[in-house]
Order: structure tokens, then sequence, then C-alpha cells
């Protein structure tokens, strides 16, 4: 089944308010028409099985175009709106692209001979009657979605009609989603976690608030003005609001659940978070773009039970910790998280052999290093390229910048292997001080890793930033972090 056609397929009430923004919404009809008109456009003007890339924020543009494309049988390239320009040009010369959706903000980016549209063309579409999605087949490519990074060419990751209704079927499940659901949307939906956001809810006839705030901590406001059951961050999201706004003292009454994926939330956090809002699920998730979105979540009882965990697979996902030797770990054992499902991506946009450095037996090698406990929750140790190799150790930065996070004073810290001519990689530690209080120097922090961390985990050096710079994604930009220290090096930290 066409993805899009399976997404409305439940819906019951036409009239209903499907896409809300500060300007007004969209119906479910309305969407609906836009989407079949821009299809039938589409299908006359390209045909089918043809590549349409698309840059554009959070708006009805985007919604609509999005899942015009995919109705009409062809493939949605979804770039992110800070995409550079050598990123951009590199994915226009390598992809075969027959027509572009630009939205008007970002148009001079786009310089291209073939067509390009942008809001305007949405309401001079022409009535077509009695539109029909073209047969999908349920292993074709319906999106691209290019992952974020900071340097360097970007991956396109092929996820399929199955994979993405699949996917969206498990996330509803275990959240329990249904048509009274509406999700306060402020992730961007050109990365998987904000579109898996917009599919769940169009599946079980719910809404989607578009929160476009320039500020983060206008979230909260839109979560009372409109009337908002979830609401679902990166661990940014969480630092943000909780370090800069009231966020932990509002009663935000509509909320009946949080989400939280994207990397590793520091548990002082979730612990801030569970404690607050004892009367609200958080769910803690762990996923991947290649995965179409969701790999794990732990149950919200269990957050503090098992603080620190992701949980185990999602329905529908075998989710294993495997050694070296292909073997399921045993608890206390370090192993690489793989994922089995009919989520898993269909590969890499023409790199077959990144896609069979990562696809192996039929399994997705994620390069997250983790342990298990004994009752089989997962708990994740670092990245497998994060790793520092220190004077013939392998350090994982996640132990380490949970301690230093854990000092009174430390809002956030982040920690990165700096080639070092001696010990291969020296361990550095870079750390966002709590603006209010602001007494934690590099001595104190320092003294306290001596007290509490083997020798080999202690950080070489303390630096100290006012933010943290963020990908597309708004996740931590590691790479921009260790390239900032090496162009500093030999100074003294880089406040």
């Amino acid at each position: 089944m066409n993805f899009v056609d399976y997404l409305f397929k439940h819906q019951q009430d036409p009239e209903k308010e499907c896409i809300l923004f500060r300007d007004g919404c969209l119906t479910y009809r309305d969407l609906t028409s836009k989407v079949d008109d821009l299809a039938a456009y589409l299908t006359i003007m390209v045909g089918s099985d043809k590549e349409c890339l698309l840059i554009s924020e959070n708006t009805p543009f985007f919604i609509i175009t999005y899942l015009a494309i995919i109705k009409s049988g062809n493939i949605a390239l979804l770039a992110e709106t800070r995409i550079s320009d050598e990123q951009l040009g590199t994915i226009i010369r390598d992809c075969n692209i027959r027509t572009m959706f630009v939205q008007k903000k970002f148009r001079s980016k786009v310089k291209n001979n073939v067509s390009i549209f942008d809001e305007d063309l949405l309401p001079a579409l022409p009535y077509i009657d009695g539109y029909v999605s073209p047969p999908a087949d349920d292993d074709a490519v319906a999106v691209v979605i290019f992952t974020s990074g900071s340097t360097g060419a970007k991956k396109g990751v092929m996820l399929t009609h199955r994979n993405l209704s699949t996917n969206t079927e498990s996330i509803v499940q275990y959240l329990g989603l249904n048509s009274k659901d509406r999700i306060c949307a402020s992730l961007p939906f050109f990365y998987c976690y904000g579109a898996s956001l917009l599919h769940t809810h169009l599946r079980v006839g719910g809404s989607v608030f578009l929160s476009n705030n320039i500020f983060l901590g206008g979230v909260i406001r839109d979560i009372d003005t409109f009337s908002c059951t979830g609401f679902a961050g990166v661990p940014s999201t969480y630092q943000i609001l909780i370090n800069k706004t009231s966020f932990l003292k509002e009663k935000l009454l509509p909320l009946r659940y949080m989400m939280q994926a994207g990397g590793q939330l520091p548990n002082k956090y979730i612990r801030m978070i569970a404690e607050a809002f004892p009367e609200k699920k958080f769910y803690v998730m762990y996923g991947a773009t290649e995965a179409t979105a969701r790999m794990s979540y732990l149950p919200p009882d269990l957050v503090l039970k098992k603080l620190g965990s992701i949980g185990k697979g999602i329905p529908g996902v075998t989710l294993e910790v495997l050694n070296e030797h292909g073997n399921p770990i045993q608890p206390g054992e370090t192993g690489e998280i793989t994922a089995r499902g009919n989520n898993i991506m269909k590969g890499y946009y023409r790199d077959p052999e990144d896609t069979r450095n990562v696809i192996k037996n039929g399994r997705f090698y994620t390069g997250d290093l983790a342990t298990i406990d004994d009752e089989g929750y997962i708990y994740i140790i670092g990245r497998a390229k994060n790793i520092i190799k220190a004077g013939g150790y392998r350090i994982s930065p996640n132990e380490i910048e949970e301690f230093i996070c854990s000092i009174e004073g430390v809002t956030d810290c982040v920690v990165v292997g700096i080639p070092d001519e001696i010990m291969g990689e020296a361990v550095v530690a870079v750390v966002q001080a709590d603006k209010v209080t602001e007494s934690i120097g590099e001595d104190e922090i320092l003294t306290r890793c001596k007290q509490h961390l083997p020798s080999y985990k202690i950080p070489t050096a303390i630096h100290f930033v006012e933010e943290f710079p963020l990908n597309a994604s708004n996740k931590v930009d590691r790479q921009a972090i260790t390239a900032s220290i090496i162009t500093k090096q030999g100074k003294r930290g880089i406040r």
C-alpha cells in the first residue's frame, strides 16, 4: 500500500482540524484534497518513481508537498534547511532530481535548471477529480533523508513504503496514540524523529500543531494554548527548557506524555523531569535514520528504576547487543547494538559499499556500544566512532560526561578526544556552567574527577563554553566542538 494511503486509511472525520499553526489550520478534508491535487499534478508533470527535492521548514507547504510526492509514486528527497551550499550542491549533482519544492525564504540556495516550485504553486493547482494513487510496491523507496553532519558529504538513507508504515504502526502501539492526541511539533520534519511525529498522528486521526518558535521556551505557552497532549524533544531541547525557562514549574495540564530521543539525556535531567511531572508519561527512546525512526523505548514506569537505559526493542523490532563474534552478550559485557525488522532502511543512496558495512545478514549494525542488565534492558556506553584511544585505553566519553554533568554548577558536558603526540588522543572535557551560580571552575572539576574516576579517564583539560553548537537536528555537534578545540590548542579555554 502507498504510505500516504496507509496514513489516511482510518481517518473518519473530514472536518476535524488536522494541521494547526498560528495563522489558521487545515482540516483532514483540506489536507487530503490539497495532497491529491498536487499528487495528480506531479503524476502529469513528471510521472512516477522520480526524485523530487524538498527544502522547507515545518509549514503546510512542507506537509502537503511531502505527502503528495510520496502519494504520486515519486521519491521525496529531504534536505535540511541549514544545509551548506557545498553539501546541497553535492546532493543536486549526485541525484537525478526532476523537480524541486523550495520554500521561498530558501530559494536563493538553489540554482538549477530543473523546475522549482514554492508556496505559490499550491493555490494555483488545477482540480483533478477522482485521483487515485498509483500501485505502490511496499519495497519501493518513498523517501530519502540526508543524515545531518557538520563536515563531509551527507549520506542519503533510503526508506521504503514498508519501512515507514511498519515503524509508524509500532510507535502508535507503544505510545497508545489515538484520535484525541495532538503533538506539539518543534522538531523539523526533515529529521526522521520529527517526521515520525507527523506520521503517527495522521495515522490515528489526531492532530499536529506546528510550534515554530524562535525561542524554545515558547512551546510551554503553545502546549497550553493549543491543548497539546504530547511533546517530543532531543536532549538539548530538555536541557534548554530546564536551564533557561520555567519548564519544571509549569503544570502543562493538557500534556499526557513527553518523549526524548536523538541522543542520551544526562540522568540528572531525566530524574528532574520524572519528579517534576509524576502524573505524565516520559518515554526515553532510541533510534536512527537507518531504522526509519525508532528502535527501542523504556516504559515510563521504569524511567527511574532503569535510569540511563534505552529499554528494549519496540514492537516488531528485534534489538540485540552482540559481541565481536556475533553472539549475544551477557549482563555486564560490552557489545554493539544490532537491529532486525521491517523498519530497517533499504540502504544508503548510491552507496552499496557503506550499506554492506552496516547491514549484515539482515541486521543493522548501529555502531553504538552497549551493555545489558540481568533483565535484558540496554544501556548505551558510547558510539564506537567516539571512543577515545588514549595510552592503550579505549575510553567511552559517556561515563565521564555523566559524572561531570552531575557536579553542582555544571549544566552540560561533552568529552572528546584530541590528537596527542604521546597518548594518541587526549581526553578533553568541554563544560557549560550554570549561569546562575557560575562558581564552578576547572580546578574544582578536575579535583572531583580525580576523586571518582580512574586516572586514565581524568580529562587533561577543561574548556568552558556558553553554548554548545547544534546541528540541524538540534543535537550537539561533536565534530564542530572537536575542530574548535584543535584550532585553539595551546590557548587556555574557549570562554
